[in-house]
């Protein structure tokens, strides 16, 4: 019975030791994400929490997040979005000059149909539309 208390402490001492060394090793995915905030996007407004809710769960992941319009914040874990409102219409040619854009490994942009044309957007833009 003491044989078996050696070996397995020595099994947890092994195995958990060596999660915590990949744990600490792993790299941190980056994932920019741009919501429109513009007026077509008041009827799925309420979409948009559920979406960012639903992606920022993803572990060892870090996010930044901004408007078309501005940036509302750098590299966190979770995505927060509170006080921000859609108004006026939207225009997406300056969202690619963020720097985020750069440093993220994944580039996200939250809209719906209607709203601004994203035809301008380069390849590595992954496109979430909301519907009504």
């Amino acid at each position: 019975m003491k044989a078996l208390a050696f070996w397995l402490a020595g099994f947890v001492v092994v195995f958990g030791g060596l999660a915590l060394i990949i744990d600490a090793v792993r790299a941190t995915e980056r994932v920019f994400v741009v919501v429109d905030s513009s007026f077509p996007m008041t009827g799925v407004w309420d979409q948009v929490a559920n979406e960012l809710d639903r992606l920022d769960d993803e572990r060892y992941t870090e996010y930044a997040l901004a408007t078309e319009k501005n940036s509302i914040h750098t590299w966190a874990p979770d995505l927060d979005l509170a006080g921000v409102n859609p108004f006026a219409p939207c225009d997406f040619d300056e969202i690619e000059d963020y720097p985020e854009v750069e440093e993220a490994d994944t580039l996200i942009l939250i809209t719906t149909n209607g709203s601004c044309d994203t035809g301008t957007l380069t390849e590595p833009w992954n496109i979430t539309l909301l519907g009504l």
